[in-house]
C-alpha cells in the first residue's frame, strides 16, 4: 500500500521507537527473573510434610553415599581375588562375606529407595495441592483492574503449568539433587582418601566437561526456545484458522494462510536442525571427553602402580569413586534448573496468593445489615478504567433512581453507560465524586453484601457448565425450594421450554450453556437474578442479541422481573425501554438529556434523532391494529406456541441434549474403540520410511553413526576390563613394558574409541534430528492443508474442535517422525551394543554370559515397571487434571458472573472436590512408582553378587580365569545397560503410532465437498439466487430437519432479498447452502440458474463476500485484514482499501490510531470493539465488489447512531453497485427497505413481498414489525 509523505514520518518515528522499546526489551530479559528462596519453597507444608520431607532427605543422602560405598567393597573384592587368585577355596572365603555386603547394600537400597521416592512425591504433592487450592481461592478474590491487567490463558496456565514446577522441584527433583550431591561428596572424599593423586587427575578433567556441556546447553537451549517460539508462531496461525474456518473458506485463504504457516514452520525447521547439530555435537564430545578420560585415568593410574605409589585396586577405588562423583556432579546442573525454576514459579504463585485486592470480596468489614430499599444515586461521578486511564469514561455524571423506578440508559458505544453497571457493582472505585445507596457511599457496605442486593442480566448472559436446576441456584442468597425455583422460571417466562427438556430441570446446559439458545439463556439468568430477590436489578443490553420472537418473550419476562425494585437498564434497542420512568441520554460519559419516552421525542433533541433512526414504517393505522393485535393473541397462549417452537428449533441448532450428558462416556468408549483398533494395526513402519524418501540419506548416516557410537559401548567394557586385570592380576610383572603394550595400549584404544564414539554419535544425533525436523515440517505443512481442505461438516464434530486439531499438528507430526528419527537410531544403536557385547561376552565366556544373560530381565524389569506404571496413571491424571483445569478456567473466564452471584466459595470447593481424584491418583502412584524406582535403583547390587559368586565358582572348576570374567562380566553390565534402553521406547514407539496412525487417517480422508474438484469457472456472473425444494439437516445433527424439501425461495440479479423469521428457522443455513459449506440432501441450491455444486468451489466462493454477526479478523494489520477480501493476486491501491474504508464508515477511525492501517488487530480482533470489527469485515466484503453480497446480521453489534451510518453505506452500495444483496436481520429497521422479504417458518417461506405488502397482510411480518415499533407521536 502507498504511504503519504506525512505518514512516512509517522512511521519512522514509530520504528525509532520500536528500535528503543526493543533494546528495553533485551535489557529487562538480561535482568534475572526474581525468585524465592529455595527454603521459601515449603511455606504451605504442614507438620507431616516437613517431617516427610526431613526423612526423605536423610534417605536421599543415604542412597546416593551407598553407590560409592559400595566401590571400596569392590575395589576390596578385587584386592582379595588377587591375592588369593592361585587359591580357589580361599578365594571363595576371603570373597564371601564382600559378596554378601552387595546383597545387603542392594536390599538397603531397595527398601530406602521406596519409601525416600514414595515421601518425596507423597509430601510434594501434598504441598502442590495445598498451593493450588490457594491459587484459586486468591485469584478468585480478586479485584477486576487485576483481572484487566492479566491474562486469563496465563492464570489457567501458572495452574497447571507453574504449580507443576513446584511439584517437580520441592519432590522427586530435590531427592535427586540431593542424592546426587551425596554421590558428589561421597566420591570425591573416597577418591582423594583412597588415591589423592589420581584423583586430582580426573578433577582436572571436570572443568572441560562442564565447559562443553555448558556451552553447548546455552546454545540448545537457545535454538529450543525459537524453535518453540516459532512453532507458537505456527500454531496460532492454525489456531486462528480453525476458530475462523467459514470465513477461511467464504473468502478462499487456504492458499494463504498456508504460505504464512509453511513460512513459520521453514524457520523452526532449520533452527531445530541446527539444535540438532549442537546437540550432536555436544554429546560426542562429552562422550569424547569421557572416553579419554577414563584412557588418562588408567595410563596415571597404571604409572603410579608401577612405580609403586598406589596398588592396582586403590587405583581401581580412587577411579571409580572418582568417576561416580564426576558423573553425579555434571548430572547436578540438571536437576538444580528444576529447583530454580520452582523458584521462579513460585514467586510467580506466591506473589498472586499474597496479594491483597483493592476492593477485597473477603474483608469482614463494611456494613452488612438489613435489606437495601434501592435508591440509587451517582454524584458528579469521574472514572476512567485503570488500563487506560487517560480515556475518562465518565465525568462529572449525576443521575438519581428512586426506589422501586426503572430508569433506561442510552447512547452510543463507549458513552458510559455500561460501566456504570459494574460501578454500582463496586468493580471497580470512582476516581472522583462518588456513588450512594440508600444515602451511605457505596464503599461503606460490605463488598459481597452488597453484590448480594444486586442482580444482574447481561448482553451475553453466562451460565455454568452445570444443570439448569444448579445454574438458577446460583442466584439464591438463601435455601430455596423446588416451589420457589419454578416459581421464578414462570416470572421469567422459560417454565415451559425446561419442562419440554429431556431431562428437565437436570439437563445439562453444556460449555457457556451452549445447549441452550440466546433467548433460553437470557430468560434462565433472568430467572436467577428473580431468585436472588434483589432490591436492584441492573440490565446491560439484556435483549440486544435476540430475534424478535425471543426479545418479546424476554422482554415480558424482564417487565415482571422488574416489578416492586430499582432497575437500571441499558439498551439499544429503544423499544425496550420506552416505558421507563426516566431514560438518560449520554454522550462521552455526560448526561446530554433526562426524561421520560414522551418528553424526550417532544423536546425533539439527541434522544428523538435516535428514535427516528430505529423507526419502522407503519401504515396510519397502526395504532388501532395493534391494539386489536394485542387483543386478539394472548400473550401466554402465544408463549406457549413459542416454547414449543424454541425447543424444536433449539434441538435443530445444537447438538442433542441427550447425547451431551452421555458424552463422557460416550467419548471414553470411543477411545476405547480407537485404542482397540489401533492395537491390532501395525505400526505404519515402512509407510513412515516411504514418506521420508527425501530424507534417505541422511536416516543412512544416522544409522551408521548409531552403529558406530552402539559398538564402541561394549568395546570400551573390554578394554576397561583388561586395564582392571592387568592391574590386580599378580602374575603381571612390569604393567606398562613398551610404548603400545600393556596398560600403554589399553590407554591408546581408549582414545581411539573416543574419536569412533564421537563421530558415530555426532552422526547419529545430528543425520536424525535433521531429518526429523524435515519431515516434521513437511508431515505439519501437509495435515494443515488437509485439515483446511475438510467441508464445514467436519468442524462441527465436537472431536475436532480447535484445540484438538492445534494439537494434532503440533504433536501428532512431531510424535510421528520419532518412528524413524528418534526410534531407529536408538534401535541401530541398541542392536550393535547387543550384538557387539554377546559377541565379546561369549568368546571369553560362554557359560559366565548364559548366568548373567539370566539376570538381564531383573536389571531391565524395575525401568520397565516405572515406564509401565507412569503410562498406566499418565493418562487418567492427564484427563482428571483437565478437569480440574476446567473448572477453575470456567471461573477465571466468567469472573465478573461469579463475583456478581458471589459464588467464589463455590468455585473454590468444586475445585477442591474436582482435585480430589488427581490427588488421589498421584498417591496411588507415589505407592505404586516408587516400587520400579527401588527395583531400578538396588537390582544391579544382586546382580553383582550373583555374577561375582558365579565367576569364583566357575574358577574354582577350571572354566574361566580373571581375564575371561572380568572382561564377560564388563561386556554384559554395559551390553545389559544399552539394552535396557529399549524399555523406554516402549511408551515412545506406542505415542509414535498412534500419532502416525492418527496423521495418516487425516492425510487420507477424502473431503464430501472437494475444494480440489474441477468445475465450472466464469469469470463473472448476473448474481440470479434460488433454492428450488430444498431439503436439508446438518451431518452433525441427521435427525433434525432444517428444510423438509418445501423450501423455495428466489433473488433476482441486483436486488436486496431479506430472510426474517425466529432463530432456527433456517435463515443462516440459506446462506450456508449458496456458499457450499454444506451440500443439500434434496433440490437445488442455484447461483445463475447452474446449481452450486456444478461450480469449481474456489469460482463460487470468489463471486459472493459474506459480513457475518460475529465477524472473523484474524492477528494482523487492519490492512491485512481488508486485502483479504480479495485474491492475493489481485492490484489493489491505497485509494481501493480506503473507498472501501469510507463505505464502511471506519476510515476516519483507522486514520486516528498511531500506527493507522499497520495497526494489528489482536487475537480475533481484541484490540477493537465489536462496531469497529463489524464496519472492518464490511470493508473487506465491499473491497472484494462481489456479485452477491451476504449479509448475516452484519450491523447487529452496532449502537443505533453507528448502525444507521453503516446501514445507509451498504444501501449506497447496493444501490451503486447493482448487485444482489442477501440480508438477514433481527432489526426489521434494517431491512424494510428490501426489494424482497421473505418470511421462514419452520423451514419454508410462508410470506414473501415488499415492507409494505407484507403489512397489508397483516400476517406473521406485521407481528414481528409491531413488536419492534417505536411510537414518535
Amino acid at each position: 500500500m502507498k504511504i503519504k509523505q506525512q505518514e512516512l514520518e509517522k512511521i519512522e518515528s514509530t520504528h525509532a521507537d520500536e528500535k528503543k522499546d526493543k533494546k528495553k526489551e533485551k535489557k529487562e530479559k538480561k535482568k534475572k527473573e526474581p525468585s524465592v528462596m529455595p527454603h521459601r519453597l515449603f511455606r504451605y507444608a504442614s507438620k507431616w510434610d516437613l517431617l516427610a520431607v526431613f526423612f526423605a532427605a536423610i534417605g536421599s543422602i543415604g542412597l546416593g553415599a551407598l553407590q560409592p560405598v559400595a566401590i571400596i567393597i569392590f575395589g576390596e573384592f578385587l584386592a582379595d581375588f588377587g591375592a588369593s587368585i592361585t587359591n580357589v577355596d580361599e578365594l571363595l572365603d576371603n570373597t564371601i562375606d564382600m559378596i554378601l555386603i552387595f546383597v545387603y547394600i542392594g536390599t538397603g537400597i531397595l527398601v530406602g529407595g521406596y519409601f525416600t521416592h514414595a515421601l518425596w512425591v507423597l509430601s510434594g504433592e501434598n504441598q502442590a495441592k495445598r498451593i493450588r487450592q490457594l491459587y484459586v481461592h486468591s485469584i478468585l478474590r480478586q479485584d477486576m483492574t487485576w483481572f484487566d491487567k492479566a491474562e486469563e490463558g496465563s492464570l489457567t496456565t501458572r495452574l497447571a503449568t507453574d504449580t507443576q514446577m513446584i511439584q517437580e522441584g520441592i519432590s522427586e527433583k530435590l531427592g535427586l539433587v540431593i542424592q546426587l550431591m551425596a554421590q558428589v561428596i561421597a566420591g570425591f572424599v573416597i577418591a582423594f582418601v583412597k588415591g589423592w593423586q589420581l584423583a586430582v587427575v580426573i578433577l582436572a578433567t571436570v572443568p572441560i566437561m562442564a565447559i562443553v556441556g555448558g556451552a553447548m546447553g546455552y546454545y540448545y537451549t537457545k535454538f529450543t526456545k525459537t524453535a518453540q517460539d516459532t512453532y507458537a508462531q505456527a500454531g496460532s496461525i492454525a489456531e486462528q484458522v480453525f476458530a475462523g474456518i467459514r470465513t477461511v473458506y467464504a473468502f478462499s485463504l487456504q492458499d494463504r494462510f498456508s504460505e504464512r504457516y509453511d513460512k513459520e514452520l521453514d524457520k523452526a525447521c532449520a533452527t531445530g536442525s541446527r539444535r540438532g547439530l549442537v546437540m550432536g555435537v555436544q554429546m560426542a564430545t562429552f562422550i569424547f571427553v569421557l572416553f579419554c578420560t577414563y584412557g588418562l585415568s588408567f595410563w596415571y593410574g597404571a604409572k603410579l602402580v608401577n612405580e609403586g605409589t598406589l596398588t592396582g585396586d586403590i587405583v581401581l577405588i580412587a577411579f571409580f569413586a572418582m568417576l561416580i562423583g564426576t558423573m553425579s556432579l555434571l548430572s547436578l546442573p540438571m536437576n538444580l534448573a528444576a529447583v530454580a525454576s520452582a523458584c521462579g514459579a513460585a514467586y510467580r504463585i506466591f506473589e498472586i496468593i499474597d496479594r491483597i485486592p483493592d476492593i477485597d470480596p473477603d474483608s469482614l468489614e463494611g456494613i452488612k445489615d438489613g435489606k437495601l430499599t434501592g435508591q440509587i444515586e451517582f454524584s458528579n461521578v469521574d472514572f476512567a478504567y485503570p488500563t487506560r486511564s487517560d480515556i475518562q469514561v465518565l465525568k462529572g455524571f449525576s443521575a438519581k433512581v428512586e426506589p422501586g423506578q426503572t430508569i433506561a440508559l442510552v447512547g452510543s458505544s463507549g458513552s458510559g453507560k455500561s460501566t456504570t453497571v459494574q460501578l454500582l457493582q463496586r468493580f471497580y472505585d470512582v476516581l472522583g465524586g462518588d456513588i450512594f445507596l440508600d444515602g451511605k457511599s457505596i464503599k461503606d457496605y460490605n463488598v459481597q453484601w452488597l453484590r448480594r442486593q444486586i442482580g444482574v442480566v447481561s448482553q451475553e448472559p453466562v451460565l455454568f457448565n452445570m444443570s439448569v436446576r444448579k445454574n438458577l441456584l446460583m442466584g439464591a442468597t438463601h435455601t430455596v425450594t423446588d416451589d420457589e425455583i419454578v416459581e421464578a422460571c414462570r416470572k421469567a417466562n422459560c417454565h415451559s421450554f425446561i419442562s419440554q427438556l429431556p431431562h428437565g430441570y437436570d439437563t445439562m446446559v453444556g460449555q457457556q450453556g451452549s445447549m441452550l439458545s440466546g433467548g433460553q439463556k437470557q430468560r434462565v439468568a433472568i430467572a436467577r437474578a428473580i431468585l436472588k430477590n434483589p432490591s436492584i436489578l441492573l440490565l446491560d443490553e439484556a435483549t440486544s442479541a435476540l430475534d424478535t420472537k425471543s426479545e418479546r418473550i424476554v422482554q415480558q419476562a424482564l417487565d415482571v422481573a422488574s416489578e416492586n425494585r430499582t432497575t437500571l437498564m441499558i439498551a439499544h434497542r429503544l423499544s425496550t425501554i420506552r416505558n421507563a420512568d426516566t431514560i438518560i441520554v449520554m454522550k462521552q460519559g455526560e448526561v446530554v438529556e433526562q426524561g421520560n419516552h414522551n418528553d424526550l421525542v417532544e423536546k425533539d433533541g439527541v434522544y428523538a434523532d435516535l428514535v427516528r433512526k430505529q423507526l419502522i414504517a407503519m401504515e396510519q393505522e397502526e395504532g388501532q391494529s395493534d391494539d386489536n393485535r394485542d387483543d386478539s393473541t394472548p400473550v401466554d397462549d402465544g408463549s406457549v406456541m413459542d416454547e414449543k417452537e424454541e425447543v424444536r428449533i433449539n434441538m435443530a441448532k445444537r447438538p442433542s441434549i441427550v447425547s451431551s450428558l452421555e458424552g463422557i462416556g460416550l467419548e471414553r468408549r470411543r477411545e476405547i474403540e480407537q485404542e482397540r483398533k489401533w492395537k491390532t494395526t501395525k505400526t505404519p513402519f515402512f509407510k513412515v520410511l516411504m514418506e521420508m524418501k527425501p530424507e534417505w540419506h541422511l536416516i543412512g548416516l544416522g544409522v551408521l553413526g548409531g552403529v558406530l557410537a552402539g559398538t564402541a559401548f561394549p568395546i570400551s567394557g573390554l578394554v576397561i576390563a583388561l586395564c582392571i586385570t592387568v592391574m590386580i592380576d599378580p602374575t603381571v610383572g612390569d604393567i606398562m613394558p613398551a610404548p603400545m603394550q600393556g596398560a600403554n595400549l589399553y590407554s591408546f584404544l581408549f582414545l581411539v574409541i573416543a574419536i569412533v564414539a564421537f563421530i558415530g554419535i555426532a552422526l547419529q544425533i545430528a543425520a536424525f534430528e535433521t531429518a526429523g525436523e524435515r519431515y516434521t515440517r513437511r508431515l505439519r505443512s501437509r495435515m494443515f492443508k488437509a485439515f483446511m481442505k475438510q467441508e464445514v461438516a467436519f468442524y462441527d464434530n465436537e472431536e475436532n474442535n480447535t484445540g484438538a486439531l492445534t494439537s494434532m499438528l503440533a504433536l501428532d507430526a512431531k510424535n510421528v517422525n520419532e518412528i524413524i528419527s528418534k526410534i531407529v537410531g536408538e534401535i541401530s544403536s541398541i542392536i550393535s551394543t547387543g550384538v557387539t557385547g554377546f559377541v565379546i561376552a561369549f568368546v571369553y565366556s560362554w557359560i559366565l554370559s548364559l548366568i548373567v544373560i539370566g539376570c538381564v530381565p531383573f536389571l531391565v524389569i524395575g525401568a520397565a515397571y516405572e515406564s509401565k506404571v507412569e503410562m498406566n496413571f499418565e493418562d487418567d491424571t492427564k484427563k482428571a487434571s483437565i478437569q480440574t483445569g476446567e473448572v477453575a478456567g470456567e471461573a477465571i473466564k466468567t469472573i465478573r458472573t461469579v463475583a456478581s452471584l458471589t459464588k467464589q466459595d463455590y468455585f473454590e470447593k468444586t475445585y477442591d472436590k474436582a482435585g480430589l481424584r488427581p490427588h488421589k491418583l498421584a498417591q496411588r502412584k507415589a505407592y505404586m512408582g516408587s516400587i520400579g524406582f527401588a527395583l531400578s535403583q538396588g537390582m544391579i547390587m544382586y546382580v553383582y553378587a550373583v555374577a561375582f559368586y558365579s565367576s569364583i565358582r566357575l574358577m574354582g572348576i577350571g572354566k574361566i580365569n580373571l581375564e575371561q570374567m572380568m572382561v564377560t562380566l564388563m561386556a554384559m553390565m554395559i551390553t545389559a545397560f544399552g539394552i535396557g534402553r529399549g524399555s523406554a521406547l516402549a511408551s515412545g514407539i506406542a505415542k509414535a503410532k498412534y500419532a502416525a496412525l492418527s496423521a495418516f487417517e487425516v492425510l487420507e480422508r477424502q473431503p464430501s465437498i472437494d475444494p480440489d474438484l474441477e468445475g465450472i469457472e466464469p469469470t463473472s456472473v448476473q448474481g440470479d439466487v434460488n433454492c428450488e425444494k430444498v431439503s436439508f439437516r446438518y451431518p452433525a445433527r441427521p435427525d433434525v430437519p432444517i428444510f423438509s424439501g418445501d423450501f423455495d425461495f428466489t433473488g433476482l440479479a441486483g436486488k436486496t432479498i431479506a430472510l426474517v423469521g425466529a432463530s432456527g428457522c433456517g435463515k443462516s443455513t440459506t446462506i450456508a447452502l449458496l456458499e457450499r459449506w454444506y451440500d443439500v440432501l434434496g433440490g437445488f441450491a442455484r447461483l445463475d440458474e447452474q446449481n452450486v455444486q456444478n461450480y469449481s468451489l474456489g469460482n463460487l466462493r470468489s463471486h459472493m463476500s459474506l459480513v457475518s454477526q460475529e465477524p472473523v479478523l484474524f492477528d494482523l494489520s487492519i490492512e491485512e485484514n481488508i486485502r483479504f477480501g480479495v485474491p492475493d493476486s489481485t492490484k489493489i491501491t491505497e485509494d481501493d482499501i480506503i473507498k472501501a474504508c469510507n463505505a464502511a464508515n471506519i476510515h476516519r477511525f483507522v486514520s486516528s490510531l498511531p500506527k493507522g492501517y499497520d495497526t494489528r488487530v489482536g487475537d480475533k480482533g481484541s484490540q477493537l470493539s465489536g462496531g469497529q470489527k463489524q464496519r472492518i469485515a464490511i470493508a473487506r466484503a465491499l473491497l472484494r465488489n462481489p456479485r452477491v453480497l451476504l449479509l448475516d446480521e452484519a450491523t447487529s453489534a452496532l449502537d443505533s447512531e453507528s448502525e444507521k451510518l453503516v446501514q445507509a453505506a451498504i444501501d449506497n452500495v447496493i444501490q451503486s453497485g447493482g448487485r444482489t444483496t442477501i440480508t438477514i436481520a433481527h432489526r426489521l429497521s434494517t431491512i424494510q427497505n428490501a426489494d424482497l422479504i421473505c418470511v421462514i417458518d419452520q423451514g419454508r417461506v410462508v410470506e414473501q413481498g415488499t415492507h409494505w405488502e407484507l403489512l397489508k397482510l397483516d400476517g406473521l411480518y406485521n407481528t414481528l414489525v409491531r413488536e419492534q415499533s417505536l411510537n414518535v407521536n
